[in-house]
């Protein structure tokens, strides 16, 4: 009946039911998706809002999917993608800040701001989410972190209530801020104030992280980026290394050999295989170092 009656309203996006989660997520691994909404824009969003909490169904919003697992039993509600009119930028004079949809790649609006020599975002190349995911887990990257560039935030609420949050009332933290307890708030736009730039340091900045990343990250297999947020005294990658965890592996998934914070899949691994070797890290470590990490993988 829900199926019926989403394909049956009026919104201009894409409404697909039992979506495979393989398709949109980074590891490349989870179940299916009851259904899969792709609104186009903010009245588009606001009636599949309406329509979850009409029809108690729980939904779930996505970016690109870099940090996040999925069951293998799949999402028993809505799954929704921020469309098209999300992905916009709007620069009006250099000085006064650029406004940016929630559902652009990070690395769009990277690039984007490199060609008009706006600095303050080269470090966090490589980070494969959209402004609203990397906005919510305040992504970060050699001490820099997206946060420090936001002026303000807007977003929706499950009451379709539309509204704007100011920075200080964000609570950025390491790899969190309000939005990770404020579940039922949807990012859609955000502005950020970049300062000006000369084009040859920028692109300069952009070479040297990317390369650095290139060389300390395993980017030939999918996998959902770090697992474990760090521990205030260590690099988490260091503690499960030491740990002896490194090439660890449970049916496909496998500890990263090049950086221990990963867990890539190597061909078809299950949700299960990859949370079993979440909770086995964490022991080993825990034996090892007395210190418990914290997982900054969403697991759904």
């Amino acid at each position: 009946m829900h199926i019926k009656e989403m394909r049956g309203l009026k919104i201009r996006g894409r409404v697909v039911a039992q979506q495979s989660m393989k398709e949109l997520t980074s590891l490349k691994i989870g179940g299916q998706a009851y259904l899969y909404v792709v609104p186009e824009d903010l009245e588009d969003l606001k009636t599949v809002i309406s329509f979850c909490k009409d029809s108690g169904l729980s939904f779930l919003v996505i970016g690109n999917g870099s940090k996040l697992l999925i069951r293998d039993e799949g999402f028993k509600g809505v799954v929704v993608k921020l469309g098209s009119s999300f992905t916009r930028i709007k620069m009006e004079n250099k000085g006064d800040g650029i406004t940016v949809g929630a559902g652009l790649s990070l690395s769009t609006l990277i690039d984007f701001a490199s060609e008009k020599e706006l600095s303050g975002l080269e470090l966090l190349v490589g980070i494969p989410g959209t402004v609203g995911g990397a906005i919510a887990r305040n992504a970060s990257a050699f001490g820099q972190d997206l946060g420090q560039r936001v002026i303000w935030v807007r977003a929706l609420d499950n009451s379709t209530g539309d509204f704007t949050v100011r920075k200080e009332d964000i609570l950025f933290g390491y790899r969190t801020s309000v939005f990770m307890d404020k579940k039922d708030w949807i990012i859609t736009e955000v502005k950020l104030a970049l300062p000006a730039g000369r084009k040859e340091e920028i692109i300069s900045r952009l070479r040297e992280a990317r390369d650095k990343k290139m060389r300390s990250q395993p980017i030939s297999l999918p996998s959902a980026g770090c697992v474990f947020k760090n521990p205030p005294s260590c690099s988490a990658g260091l503690l499960i290394q030491r740990a002896g965890c490194s090439g660890m592996r449970i049916g496909d998934a496998q500890v990263s050999t090049h950086h221990a914070n990963f867990i890539v899949n190597k061909g078809n691994a299950a949700a299960r295989d990859v949370i079993r070797l979440i909770d086995m890290v964490r022991e080993r470590v825990k034996a090892s170092s007395g210190i418990t990490l914290e997982p900054e993988l969403e697991i759904i």
